[in-house]
């Protein structure tokens, strides 16, 4: 406990000694105080010679003590629960927080040398005393010791049409859960539980990926990730920050005492008779820690290869790379591209009782039958390359390294790959032509590299239309920018969009589907690697041989109804106009020219009937059958 000046200096001499009130004034106030046994502050401020921020102010100011916004300010229940309401209320004093035996409170007077000494008797702690005005304290310490009043107001409008029971344990990690608590008679008494399980039962609802929970100067924001936008779900009074933040804390199995730190945790949720893992991440930031929930739905199935947005040329192709029995198959793109997804859909179509499938993962997001799945645990030793040592051991036939983290774990990956198993693996690039640039600067040998893939998938993750509310605009008014390989929208093409339904929340869109670049390693784009070729001549000779490039099939989906325009502006960078040059008349032409325009040699080799890509031996269009 502080002492010297604090304890021995009065507030009326102190305010006295600033100029804020004279001798007359101080005399009028002892004497009334003496009459009213109120304390001093609140006399000189009924009395109207002081305001309560200039109290604090000054106190602040000439005692050296930190002034506190109790409206901003996160106050843990912990600190809560050591003081009684009767002795906060007494004193006009509110704790805030505990740091082992440190117990922050924040009070009108720090010079109440009585408060400091029943607190520190009371809490077995340490006080260390913050300046407030009284009005905030009072206000703090009605909503924060009548919590379940507070909340019952929050939660009554909120809670209608969000019916079931969650059933939640916490656990330190997904692979160390127990069977599920039964929690449905504690959230019918606890509000803050109630208003966790609320938030959890209406991210569930609305297919939510993430839980955004952030802490604001005066308030707290609830915001859901659906279909890969950060939605705004509720926001909540800045009070009810300690209390939700400890209650997630608490389920994740994590420390909620540590607030200066990051903090990583999990929990295994039930609702409805789904499994769920939960994947919680604390960040302290200017206004208290912001929490990140990522949902994982173990029940969900994994997701069919015909299903994630493959045309029927991707198809075919990625079909073929699976059938392979050597060499390794990199999905690239940025974070939450759908990656995983392909990945999954790729095992799933493999999967089968005759071959070993074995996979290391972090997360493990889906439980696939048949298939070995490996979690990684950095903290004991288990990484990606030792894990991949290990599986090499175990006599698999395919293999899933969930992401190349380092050169390392990339070496272990193709040098398996070469030794007769097919590995599926993830690296975060822009497009496919990229990844081999990356593969070099992450230190891989060209011809390692040209000798051991067998192709890059890039890919992007659009939002679908709304099927309940899809109609149909005109295209004149929406004509794309120069997107990479295709500038113009195929004429044949009509375009739609969503004008927003019950159904997708007003959106207009509901669900996700996969753009694609697919890029088979050819005999020529092997000798181009070999050879040192720069990027943009790999990227040329790829746009001869037909490669459909994420904004072309983005383009057909939009021409097939299935997204809009501004889905795939959104998620593939507009780039200038690329070019080759005609392999007839070796002259400059742009990528998107189906034909060169001075020899009309026929570059890309598209049908002229329904202009969907052929292959350079096909006669007839196997979509429309048009004769080419």
């Amino acid at each position: 406990m502080q002492d010297g000046p604090i304890t021995k200096r009065r507030l009326g001499e102190i305010l006295l000694h600033t100029g804020l009130i004279t001798q007359e004034d101080l005399d009028t106030a002892v004497k009334e105080q003496k009459q009213t046994g109120k304390r001093m502050g609140e006399v000189l401020v009924n009395l109207k010679f002081v305001s309560e921020f200039d109290i604090a102010n000054t106190l602040a100011s000439q005692l050296g003590i930190e002034y506190i916004p109790l409206e901003t300010a996160n106050i843990e229940p912990s600190a809560i629960a050591a003081v009684p309401e009767n002795v906060a209320v007494k004193y006009a004093c509110i704790p805030i927080e505990i740091n082992k035996n440190q117990l922050t409170i924040a009070i009108a007077d720090p010079l109440d040398y009585e408060c400091l000494k029943d607190i520190s008797f009371i809490s077995n702690c340490e006080p260390k005393p913050l300046i407030s005005t009284r009005r905030q304290i009072l206000t703090a310490i009605k909503q924060h010791y009548n919590l379940d009043d507070n909340l019952e107001e929050i939660l009554h409008d909120s809670e209608k049409n969000q019916a079931g029971v969650i059933e939640i344990v916490p656990s330190l990690a997904a692979s160390q859960v127990t069977p599920s608590e039964d929690l449905k008679e504690k959230s019918q008494k606890a509000p803050i539980i109630r208003l966790f399980n609320l938030i959890f039962t209406k991210a569930m609802r609305t297919r939510a990926s993430d839980i955004h929970i952030d802490s604001q100067r005066h308030s707290i924001s609830v915001r859901f990730r659906i279909d890969g936008i950060l939605q705004g779900e509720m926001s909540l009074p800045k009070w009810v920050q300690g209390a939700l933040v400890s209650r997630v804390k608490i389920l994740a199995a994590l420390d909620i005492s540590e607030r200066r730190l990051p903090q990583d945790g999990a929990i295994r949720a039930r609702l409805e008779d789904r499994d769920i893992d939960l994947r919680v991440s604390t960040l302290p930031t200017q206004y208290g820690e912001k929490v990140v929930i990522r949902i994982l739905d173990q029940n969900s199935v994994p997701t069919q290869l015909e299903n994630i947005g493959l045309s029927d040329p991707g198809y075919e192709k990625l079909t073929q790379f699976a059938s392979k029995k050597q060499g390794i198959l990199l999905v690239t793109g940025p974070t939450g591209s759908g990656k995983t997804s392909t990945l999954y859909a790729l095992i799933n179509k493999l999967r089968s009782p005759k071959i070993n499938i074995m996979t290391v993962e972090d997360p493990i997001e889906y439980n696939i039958e048949e298939v070995n799945q490996i979690q990684v645990k950095p903290e004991i030793g288990m990484t990606f390359s030792n894990a991949l040592r290990s599986i090499l051991r175990q006599d698999p036939n395919v293999i899933l390294v969930g992401e190349i983290r380092d050169l390392e774990t990339a070496e272990i990956a193709f040098r398996a790959a070469m030794t007769g198993h097919l590995v599926i693996t993830t690296l975060h690039t822009n497009d496919a032509i990229t990844t081999v640039t990356r593969l070099f600067e992450m230190g891989m040998p060209k011809y390692l590299v040209a000798s051991s893939v067998l192709g890059i998938i890039a890919q992007r993750l659009v939002r679908k239309i709304c099927t309940y509310c899809k109609t149909e605009v005109d295209s004149e008014k929406t004509k794309p920018k120069k997107n990479k390989g295709k500038t113009e929208t195929p004429s044949s093409g009509k375009m739609f969009e969503g004008s927003g339904c019950k159904h997708c929340d007003q959106s207009g869109y509901f669900g996700r589907t996969g753009i694609f670049e697919i890029l088979p390693f050819s005999p020529k784009i092997k000798e181009a690697i070999t050879n040192d070729n720069s990027e943009e001549e790999i990227r040329q000779i790829a746009a001869l041989e037909g490669i459909i490039t994420m904004g072309e099939d983005g383009l057909d989906k939009v021409c097939s109804g299935i997204t809009t325009l501004s889905e795939v502006q959104r998620v593939i960078d507009v780039e200038e106009e690329i070019q080759v040059l005609c392999p007839q008349c070796q002259e400059a032409i742009h990528l998107d020219f189906v034909a060169c325009p001075h020899c009309k040699f026929d570059v890309k080799h598209n049908c002229l009937s329904c202009k969907k890509r052929l292959k350079p031996d096909w006669k007839i269009c196997p979509y429309c059958r048009a004769e080419v």
